[in-house]
């Protein structure tokens, strides 16, 4: 289901527990990111196990680096075991702001593996991410994806004091998924059943009123640094220096004065 998001597979021997480590290169742009992360980021297939000695053939997004390291035999993390032929994929988890993905990627996102008769996967409970078994995965099973995350969306809570480039991640989010919004009913239009053509409908201008307000808010983020601030201190700043200049014109000598305009005149 996934074919076009992967690169071409690898395959990786597993002989003591591993943790296999995700980053996100400091080139790779967050909105290059953003695009994708309603797909899977890596996908593991158990080809064969031999007592402690297990094949996995591996699939990651192109823009993820990764590497094996050896880990301590005593990880004490839930797992979910996996046999010969099973296959678990990692996802960013439902409701998380992309942002917070992101960042983690960025600082790194392991997975420990351990194989003893079976093969066992587990992440830490800090990370944004969570493991899915490829029978279980009801990403591509339930409801639209569209309809998934223009929920996730609209029941996030974003923080309005972000940086500008923050808010241009949040923006572009939300104008992706109203496209695949429209997309979907233009797609099925005459297909689905018109209460949930309705409730599309719905989401799309609840959306709609949140970008609006986002937009905004980026754009007084651009005007000015601090939202406390009026956006025109600026101008009275420059009304205080120049009362300040006249100020010093006036209590200063009149030879300091006529060498002052005299490189001020040179200069232009």
């Amino acid at each position: 289901m996934h074919h076009h998001v992967f690169t071409q597979p690898s395959v990786s021997e597993i002989t003591q527990p591993t943790a296999l480590t995700l980053r996100l290169p400091d080139s790779v742009s967050d909105l290059l990111v953003l695009s994708t992360m309603s797909n899977p980021l890596v996908e593991f297939v158990v080809s064969q196990v031999e007592h402690k000695q297990t094949t996995l053939i591996l699939r990651v997004q192109p823009f993820l680096t990764f590497a094996f390291e050896h880990t301590p035999t005593n990880i004490k993390t839930p797992t979910q075991p996996r046999l010969v032929g099973q296959g678990i994929k990692l996802y960013p988890s439902m409701g998380v702001a992309p942002r917070v993905c992101i960042e983690q990627l960025r600082n790194g996102v392991t997975i420990n593996i351990h194989a003893d008769g079976d093969v066992h996967f587990s992440v830490s409970a800090e990370a944004r991410f969570e493991l899915v078994t490829l029978e279980n995965d009801l990403r591509i099973l339930s409801e639209p994806q569209a309809l998934v995350m223009a929920k996730a969306i609209l029941g996030r809570k974003f923080d309005y004091d972000e940086p500008s480039t923050m808010l241009a991640v949040h923006i572009s989010e939300l104008e992706q998924v109203r496209r695949e919004l429209r997309d979907y009913l233009r797609g099925e239009s005459g297909k689905i059943h018109p209460g949930v053509s309705t409730e599309l409908l719905k989401l799309d201008h609840l959306l709609q009123n949140k970008h609006q307000w986002l937009l905004r808010t980026y754009h007084q983020s651009l005007e000015r640094s601090n939202l406390g601030r009026s956006s025109n201190e600026q101008f009275f700043n420059n009304e205080q220096l120049q009362r300040k200049l006249d100020c010093f014109e006036l209590l200063a000598p009149k030879d300091v004065s006529e060498m002052v305009n005299k490189l001020c005149d040179d200069d232009l």
